[in-house]
């Protein structure tokens, strides 16, 4: 199973949902696939959807799922990283929308260190699940930084990126 996660920002997140049902629909080789909408009014045709989970059964599905996907958003990172995976992740971009700040940074930061899979995209999304299926089974690699240190560089990246 596949869980899909947005988090719960105000914003909606449609580039990720709709590109994951899209997958879903054609790519996944009927793997189940299970969406935490947040605050989105799309309602998915090829995975199981609810807009919010209780917080047992949100870590339940991080826990069980054979790949994460999900923002780059804090929290949610948090619980994954607590279940030993390597997710793959879409930052949410204020340009289109998804958030008041940026993730793409953090992401960028967090992905350089060995942390995650992103997907910048959704084009990017088949070969980082294809990626996410290779780890299957493998121990996620041991942080070479501590959160701080990978805060303070994706904001002193942001910081020092022309405008």
């Amino acid at each position: 199973m596949i869980f899909v996660t947005v988090g719960n920002a105000t914003q909606s997140f449609l580039r990720l949902l709709r590109a994951m049902d899209e997958l879903a629909g054609k790519d996944l080789n009927g793997e189940a696939v299970v969406m935490q909408s947040g605050a989105a009014e799309y309602r998915a045709v090829h995975c199981s959807q609810r807009d919010y989970f209780p917080p047992e059964e949100f870590v339940n599905l991080i826990q069980t799922a054979r790949v994460v996907v999900c923002h780059g958003g804090a929290g949610t990172l948090h619980h994954v990283f607590q279940a030993g995976k390597v997710p793959v992740v879409m930052p949410r971009r204020a340009k289109y929308g998804e958030h008041v700040d940026d993730q793409f940074q953090l992401v960028k930061a967090i992905a350089a260190a060995g942390r995650i899979i992103p997907a910048y995209e959704p084009e990017d999304l088949p070969a980082a699940l294809a990626e996410a299926g290779d780890l299957k089974g493998r121990k996620r690699p041991d942080p070479p930084e501590t959160a701080v240190d990978l805060v303070r560089r994706a904001i002193t990246e942001l910081c020092n990126s022309p405008a």
